[in-house]
Parts: C-alpha cells; structure tokens; sequence
C-alpha cells in the first residue's frame, strides 16, 4: 500500500452546484479530525460512521470555515483504492474548491500532496480491486463520446476483458501442461493427446482470437463514428442540409456559388452513435486555385467516408453527375429543392439501379425519410456479435498472443520438438498476463495512468 496521502479536486473545473473533492491514503482519519467539525463546532467520530454522509462545517488551520459540506468516509480496504478515501462534497464554486484543497495542504506540513492524473484509479489497480483492462475502462467511460462506447467500456469495467483473459489463460495453461508433461514424462507408461489433436486446439484458439479481433475493429470503427460526406455542385444545398440536420446555421449558406471552399465538419449523436458530417465544398471544374485544392480534397473525402450523400438541386436543368463519385463506398443521391420541381422520377429513370430520396431543405420534406435512411445505412455497420472495446495495448497484446500461437501451430505441422513448442505457449501465456496486468512495468503503467483525470 502506498505510504503518501493524496487529495484533488474531482469534479470539472468549471462552475456546478456540487465539487466533489477526494483524497486517500494513510493520513485520511488524521485530515478529517483537523478539517470537521459539526455545525455546532464538535469533533465528529468517522469511524463509527463509515459510508454515511455526514454534514461538516470545513475549516482551515485558523479555524475559520471554509464551507459547509457533505463528508463520507470509506474506511480501507473496502474503498475504491482499497486504502482509506475521503470524498468531500462543496458548493461547486472552483475557487472554494480551490480554497479547501490548499487548507487541507497547508495543514498536512508536507504529509499529504496533490494527486498526479489517475492515481486513485492506480491505487485501486495496485491494491487488487482492480486489474489493468478493468482500470483502463474508467478512463474509457469518462471519455466516451457516446451511448454505445459507454455501454461496451460499462462491460470491460465489469469484467469482459478480464473473463476473457481468463479463458484463454485457461486454454493455454492446459496446453502448456499437455505440451510440457509429454516432455517430461516421455518414458513413462502414460496417454497424451496426438500431434492432431493438439494442432486442432491451438487452431481453435487462432479462430477464437480472430473472432475477438475482428469484433474489436467493428467496435472501434462505431464508437469513433459513422462518416458521412456531403457533396455535389456549388449551391445544390449541401451547407443547407447540414444546417437542417444540425438545428443551426453552422456552414455558411449563400447564393453565391463556391462558398464552402475548405470543408465543414460537425458531429451529432444519432441512435447513440456518433455521426460526423463534412460539408464539402462544391465539385466543379475551376480556375480558382484555393477552391480548386477544396475540390481534390472533396474527391478524398468520398473515398475515405462511410457514406456519401449527393445533392441535385431540382430547380436547375439537369446536368452529368460530377466525377469521383464512383470511389464513395455506398452512395444516395438527394434531390434537394422538390418544393420547386419534382424531379425524381426523372432521375430514377435515368440512372436505374441508384438510390434516390427527394427532399426540401427549405420545408423539411423529405427529411423524416432521410432519418430513416441514415439508420438504415447505420445499421449495416452492426458489430456482428457482441460489441468488444479494447486499448490499443489490449490489441497489441492479443495480437502477440495470436503471432506465439502461429508459430506453435508452424512447429507442430515441422513435428519439432514439444520443448520449443512450450516455449511459444509460454509466451502467449506472458502476453495474456499483461493484458490484464499480471505482469506489468512501471513505465506501462506510468503510461496508461498518465491519460486519466487529476482526481480519478
């Protein structure tokens, strides 16, 4: 356990109706005494009162009052940091907050000092409350952009990765003693499984790793977002769709052709996934250099997004499609403007076997269909199973733990000797330790603590 006492501030640095201040550590019981009292000026007894709120007035060394608070005491180890934490809830002014936290350092003399980002959660790592993934998911929930990325860092906090871990370590302990005891014992009078069998298995471990991986890339590409482009020619209602869909008027909307000459760029949570729009400027053949450059970067966006949505402007004589829309990897043509003319019937008639969707930016016609739509696309970027969050560490590790499992599998199909076969199960069993934290290093976790909150 660790003999230093911290405190910080745990809550946004901005004005709120509660601050919530947390400090832990060997020299909690001796804070509380110097820094509580009743409202009526008593010392207040923690200890008989563990995990109930109690009602302070905080004062600083001079016995001047600092704030009137709610105090709740967790005596360790059955805290979150598994030492002893105290939570102080103030008024959610910064400079009380503030005010309060340099009392408690001032009154410590050097014995209590400022918490460094995620230390508490650390603590509660080094104490065994915690292993490394499921420390990993608080940051991950805190940050989480959206429903979806907070349900499946929910899961890792609960223990997904960690039962997994476990399988797996499982499996290739019985693999390692299989591998290791046909060595030992090779003289004795004894039954192990044959060459075949073992290969299956460790097979049937790449495949269930690849099913893992897979997942996890699915997961990510959701949680970071579902890209949709907005392209066409200048002024077909591009930067008026993106208002519509936005609620306000974030892309500049002109009659001039070649407004939009960089892109624009907004996000909105839609069914709990995060949706980010980009507004492109206008595609057409020019002589002006800066709209030019929007233009080729308009042609990357269509190949880099998830969807591209292509506006025609039904009030104008139809025209070619612009070129580059043949790399967008799905496609929906919007004829905007249909409150003018209905064109798009024309359309489908011309282009068969393209999808398209009339609507209105200026009477919002059309606009509950195309809600629609977007989920419909959205939906085909389903996980495809359960959705499984991991760090780029947690990649990096099983990704290990699946190259030692191929190179067991290529020295079993040699028939090499089960001795350098053992020494690669070895190794994916290392990996699968540091995945969860069995096996760690300071400097890994120095990195991994470095990203939380001051206070977390």
């Amino acid at each position: 356990m660790d003999a230093e006492t911290i405190v910080a501030i745990s809550t946004g640095a901005g004005p709120a109706a509660i601050g919530v201040v947390r400090m832990t550590g060997p020299g909690v019981a001796d804070c509380l005494s110097r820094h509580c009292r009743t409202p009526d000026g008593r010392r207040i007894e923690f200890q008989s009162r563990a995990r109930e709120q109690v009602l302070c007035d905080l004062i600083d060394d001079d016995t001047d009052v600092i704030d009137r608070a709610l105090v709740t005491f967790f005596p360790g180890p059955h805290s979150y940091t598994g030492e002893d934490v105290a939570e102080f809830s103030l008024h959610g002014n910064p400079i009380l907050l503030r005010a309060f936290v340099d009392a408690v350092l001032h009154g410590a003399s050097g014995r209590i000092r400022p918490a460094r980002p995620g230390e508490f959660t650390k603590r509660a790592y080094l104490n065994g409350h915690l292993d490394l993934s499921q420390a990993e998911a608080v940051h991950r929930m805190v940050t989480a952009r959206s429903r979806f990325e907070l349900e499946a860092g929910r899961k890792n906090l609960f223990g997904e990765i960690s039962r997994l871990t476990s399988r797996f370590r499982s499996a290739l302990i019985h693999l390692k003693a299989e591998t290791e005891a046909e060595v030992d014992f090779s003289t004795e009078d004894l039954t192990f499984n044959t060459l075949a069998e073992r290969k299956e298995q460790v097979r049937a471990l790449v495949q269930k790793l690849d099913e893992l991986l897979r997942r996890a890339r699915e997961t990510e590409r959701i949680s970071t977002g579902f890209q949709v482009a907005l392209v066409g020619v200048p002024n077909a209602g591009k930067s008026s769709l993106l208002n519509r869909i936005l609620g306000w008027e974030r892309a500049i909307v002109s009659p001039i052709a070649g407004t939009t000459r960089d892109y624009v760029t907004e996000e909105i949570l839609f069914d709990g996934v995060p949706v980010r729009f980009v507004d492109t400027a206008g595609i057409r053949d020019t002589a002006d250099v800066i709209e030019e450059q929007g233009v080729r970067m308009s042609l990357e966006l269509i190949r880099k997004s998830d969807l591209v949505l292509h506006l025609i402007d039904a009030s104008r004589p139809p025209v070619a499609f612009p070129s580059g829309l043949e790399r967008a990897s799905q496609l929906v043509h919007l004829i905007n403007k249909i409150d003018i003319d209905e064109r798009t019937a024309y359309y489908e008639a011309r282009y068969p076997g393209e999808r398209f969707l009339g609507i209105s930016c200026l009477t919002g016609a059309g606009l509950t269909e195309f809600r629609s739509l977007l989920g419909e696309y959205m939906r085909r970027e389903d996980v495809g199973g359960e959705p499984l969050l991991l760090e780029a560490r947690q990649k990096h590790h099983l990704e290990n733990v699946r190259q030692a499992l191929l190179r067991a599998l290529e020295l079993l199909e040699q028939n090499a000797p089960q001795e350098i076969v053992a020494i690669e199960i070895d190794g994916a069993l290392e990996q699968t330790g540091e995945l969860t934290g069995r096996i760690d290093s300071e400097e890994i976790l120095g990195r991994i603590f470095s990203v939380f909150c001051v206070g977390k």
